[in-house]
């Protein structure tokens, strides 16, 4: 199982890099892919505790990385998804995709661009 983190945020501020570290302590570097960087970043703009603790990345995005995956193997962690996600999903999925995960008050639903980009299966973290 991997998890893509479409990147959503304007660059590297100080709680990115902790989000994007304790997720990679949590899961491993090996099942983590940082997607959509903007094109003109080189590994020199990323930031160095993220590269020390591993951390894969590409310009490309989350539909170019899955390539020919079956789409229904991909599943978008949606807060506005109508199902929960359930520990049965772990065995259904191949990736798991998060965007806009670094939550603004009031929401703005940055999750629906993938959602409606991609059209991927919608599970809701409760």
């Amino acid at each position: 199982m991997k998890y893509i983190i479409e990147h959503m945020e304007a660059g590297f501020t100080e709680w990115v890099i902790l989000e994007y570290s304790q997720i990679i302590r949590d899961i491993g570097s090996e099942n983590l892919i940082l997607t959509s960087l903007p094109k003109e970043i080189t590994e020199k703009e990323i930031p160095k505790r993220l590269l020390d603790l591993g951390l894969q990345w590409t310009n490309k995005d989350v539909s170019e990385v899955i390539g020919e995956t079956n789409k229904n193997s991909v599943c978008l962690l949606d807060p506005a998804a109508e199902s929960d996600l359930v520990p049965e999903d772990s065995s259904n999925f191949e990736y798991f995709v998060f965007g806009g995960i670094l939550g603004d008050h009031p929401p703005r639903d940055r999750t629906g661009e993938l959602r409606e980009k991609y059209g991927f299966v919608g599970k809701r973290l409760d």
